[in-house]
């Protein structure tokens, strides 16, 4: 556990002031100051906030600006699904997940997905409507919150996993990129300087987090790529990609650039959940 890592004073600091209920924002900078790792820092007031009993869900829940998957151990249980952490990266926050869904469980997202497939859109940065864009050329299926029982299942789990509740995320969003199809670079975040951001904002305000599932295998191209950080995850049936999109103090985060590359063989399917700071309805 990292609280471990800090000095018996600072965790007696620690735990009083998480009580007293102090925001995450004042306490982070201190610690840091004291001379503790940003990731240590970060993860240590994480656990503590999870696990103190003095706090009410709400209250734990404002002091965390974003999704705080435990990545200590090398599996994670899921309400009884185990899950591999098969890479981690502290900054900006990005975990690979192995085995998060069965083959089973992909092969059906995808039969569910195919009955409803439409053409993708973009949110207009100005407008803050949905639009079709030569940048994104692929199709999509939105699901809503617990729509069948798969659905429920699967966001159940990630509930469990990035612990962050199940209403303060959007639903699935299932993918289907063709040879050719691309994402081209882009941030999940909506970013306050846009006029079109606002109407978003207004319901469940920032996306925090941006969890791609896997669906399938793709015989060469259709990585997600992370452009600044010369970085990129080539899919594999079942795994997950996490990445936060703003930093702990909750500020969009522009290193998280990435882009869905183009398909050079074969059909790449995914499947798209994106958080929000408060519950989505």
């Amino acid at each position: 556990m990292s609280i471990q890592q800090l000095t018996p004073d600072w965790q007696a600091w620690l735990r009083e002031n998480v009580a007293r209920g102090c925001s995450r924002d004042t306490m982070l900078p201190l610690l840091v100051q004291g001379g503790f790792a940003q990731a240590v820092a970060e993860r240590a007031l994480d656990e503590l906030i999870a696990g103190t009993p003095a706090l009410t869900a709400a209250q734990g829940q404002a002091l965390r600006k974003r999704p705080a998957p435990e990545l200590q151990a090398n599996r994670i249980d899921c309400a009884g699904h185990s899950v591999r952490v098969a890479a981690v990266l502290d900054a900006p926050q990005i975990a690979l997940f192995e085995n998060l869904l069965s083959e089973a469980e992909c092969a059906a997202m995808i039969a569910l997905a195919e009955t409803r497939l439409a053409r993708s859109t973009v949110v207009d940065e100005q407008l803050g409507e949905a639009r079709a864009h030569e940048h994104r050329t692929s199709a999509g299926a939105w699901f809503q919150r617990g729509e069948t029982p798969l659905v429920a299942t699967i966001e159940a789990r990630l509930a469990a996993l990035l612990r962050w509740p199940v209403d303060h995320g959007e639903g699935l969003q299932v993918l289907r990129y063709g040879p050719g199809g691309e994402y081209r670079a882009h941030h999940d975040f909506f970013n306050p300087a846009h006029a079109g951001s606002q109407r978003h904002l207004q319901q469940g305000g920032q996306r925090v987090g941006t969890c791609i599932l896997y669906l399938g295998e793709v015989e060469a191209g259709g990585g997600t790529r992370f452009p600044q950080l010369g970085f990129e995850v080539r899919p594999s049936r079942g795994a997950a990609l996490y990445f936060a999109d703003v930093d702990a103090r909750g500020v969009e985060d522009p290193v998280t650039l990435h882009a869905g590359v183009p398909v050079l063989a074969g059909v790449k399917y995914i499947a798209t959940k994106w958080l929000r700071e408060r519950p989505y309805i």
